[in-house]
């Protein structure tokens, strides 16, 4: 029975004497470390053998850990951490080896030659094996010119103009032979064979490539090198690599590389998480990885994953982002309606977005009906604080809804988007309470687009910078506001609420304290004539003073744009507020 994980503190002699084969998989960074890096390596080694030679102590020097994915008996190893570290070592058994090379010490040569690779017969048609192979891009590089005799000379002296990998490969080359050629001829030997015989890694091996990443989390706090869509990038290239051949698994991993980069890394990962809740239709339980790779059908058939599943979701979500959809009709509306929905404080809706717009993306105008009815949705599970569970359950009965073939695109006959008489009272309610309080993260995207409702159609919203009580929060004992509400129970009513709360573009409402309304006035607009960006502020500006008959007025009119908006009227309402 295989073994699920192995932990042993092991020899450099014995790790790179044919115990492993290490491979550096494709959905590795490029190799990173600079020439201060591999100095430090260098100078510690130096100091941790001077230090052994003077105290006569035999004890090993760690040289920290790696992360394996390797199976019993196999030595191929498949490196999940420890690139950086493994690859600087064998750059320096390599420019110990230059250094007899260069030297004619024939025997050092031999010592150094199997730390690299085991020299075939081609005889008996027994091929080379190379105790560290590179990432596939750069392995025949890093074959020729550090692993193969002669070649770190050739890298030195190549004025070749080189990038990422290969120039880190030169760099440290040429810094590690410089390093090693200022010591005596019997500092070198005894630095080689302290490094071989007294300095251990610990190799942490599984043959599992998730088990693998999360020992690999655990143990990595330098900030994770490594993202679930890097396994499952791995298992998915790997796997039409078997199925397709090398060929087929460049051009899928081209095309990979592609969607990453449109994207960006970031909105990448996310989209697999999208993706994921398409498909398994619950909240996530365990890691990503592992429920990709058991919800997603087109997992067994990685081809169809990547041009049926992976790239047109890709395509959709990196408009939806961004809020640029683009087409001959409607395009402003719907990417009004996307914008609005991405500053929300969660991202619920994305997957029924996603699966809809996938489908009827060639129908603006149902693209238009859709994401409006969505807003509505949203914003309703905004403002009445539905928890995440609740959240989750709606928007999977909606992708539900949208999925069958039978379904036409029709928003009316989706009856997740229909709000109840009861839900519309129940978001009214909460409009008009004490939404500072009470939607601290919804608060500004709230104030904000009813600040896009009362503009004019078309007129671009900039950002608030924050958002001012206009009776503030705690008023003079000998101010206007005092005068103006009285009574303590009503003025608290309303210092929360919609109608006095403005949004700010610069930061004023420091400066403007609890002063009286008149002076506060003159904070805002910082002098005669200047204009607030802002229609909602502008408001305030015209008006002569900040009463509860006012506020009671005002109130009534906001609510009553919002439910206008998001068509909140119930049968035997009268009016909205």
């Amino acid at each position: 029975m295989a073994k699920t994980l192995e932990a042993h503190d092991k020899l450099i002699r014995e790790i790179f004497e044919g115990s492993y084969q290490f491979e550096i998989p494709d959905y590795q960074r490029p190799y990173a470390w600079t020439t201060e890096q591999a100095g430090e390596l260098f100078d510690d080694l130096i100091s941790a053998m001077q230090d052994a030679r003077d105290s006569g102590a035999t004890s090993q020097y760690f040289l920290g850990s790696i992360v394996l994915i390797k199976k019993d008996h196999d030595p191929k190893a498949m490196v999940v951490d420890g690139q950086q570290r493994l690859t600087t070592l064998t750059i320096l058994f390599a420019s110990l080896r230059a250094v007899w090379e260069a030297t004619g010490y024939s025997q050092g040569v031999k010592s150094v030659t199997p730390f690299l690779y085991e020299e075939g017969d081609e005889m008996l048609g027994k091929a080379t094996g190379y105790r560290f192979v590179a990432r596939e891009e750069d392995a025949d590089f890093f074959r020729t010119y550090i692993q193969e005799p002669g070649g770190i000379a050739q890298l030195i002296a190549s004025t070749d103009k080189l990038e990422d990998s290969r120039l880190r490969y030169r760099e440290n080359a040429t810094l590690l032979l410089e390093k090693a050629k200022a010591l005596s001829h019997n500092d070198l030997i005894e630095l080689w064979k302290f490094l071989a015989n007294n300095c251990s890694l610990v190799v942490i091996s599984t043959p599992d490539l998730e088990a693998a990443y999360r020992i690999f989390s655990v143990l990595n706090n330098r900030g994770l090198d490594l993202e679930p869509i890097d396994i499952l990038k791995a298992e998915i290239l790997g796997s039409i690599r078997r199925m397709g051949g090398e060929d087929k698994a460049r051009t899928y991993s081209k095309k990979w590389s592609k969607i990453e980069s449109q994207l960006g890394r970031d909105a990448f990962g996310d989209l697999f998480g999208h993706i994921r809740t398409i498909y398994a239709k619950q909240k996530q339980r365990a890691t990503l990885v592992k429920e990709f790779q058991e919800h997603v059908t087109e997992y067994k058939t990685p081809i169809d994953l990547v041009d049926k599943v992976i790239q047109p979701y890709a395509e959709v979500w990196d408009f939806v982002r961004d809020a640029d959809f683009e087409a001959t009709e409607y395009a402003q509306t719907i990417n009004e309606y996307l914008s609005w929905l991405n500053r929300v404080d969660f991202k619920d809706w994305v997957p029924p977005a996603l699966v809809y717009f996938k489908r009827f993306r060639q129908q603006p105008k149902l693209l238009a009906d859709f994401f409006k009815s969505l807003e509505r949705l949203t914003y309703f599970l905004l403002v009445t604080k539905a928890r995440i569970n609740e959240r989750i359950d709606t928007y999977v009965a909606l992708t539900r809804e949208i999925e069958p073939e039978t379904f036409k695109g029709d928003p009316a006959a989706l009856t997740t988007l229909t709000l109840t008489d009861a839900q519309k009272r129940k978001f009214v309610a909460a409009l008009d309470g004490n939404i500072y309080d009470d939607l601290p993260k919804a608060r500004m995207t709230l104030i904000l687009r009813l600040e896009s409702l009362v503009r004019a159609p078309g007129v671009r919203i900039q950002d608030a910078v924050s958002l001012e009580h206009v009776l503030p929060q705690n008023p003079l004992n000998d101010s206007d506001w005092i005068k103006w509400f009285p009574d303590q129970d009503e003025r608290e009513a309303w210092t929360h609420r919609l109608a006095n709360l403005v949004p700010l573009d610069r930061k004023k409402n420091s400066s403007a304290s609890n002063y009286d309304f008149a002076k506060k006035k003159d904070v805002y607009f910082r002098g005669k004539g200047t204009a607030s960006p802002f229609v909602l502020t502008q408001e305030v500006r015209s008006a002569n003073e900040w009463t509860p008959t006012l506020l009671a007025e005002r109130q009534k009119r906001l609510v009553g744009v919002l439910a206008k908006h998001w068509d909140l009227a119930v049968a035997t309402d009268t009016a909205a507020g």
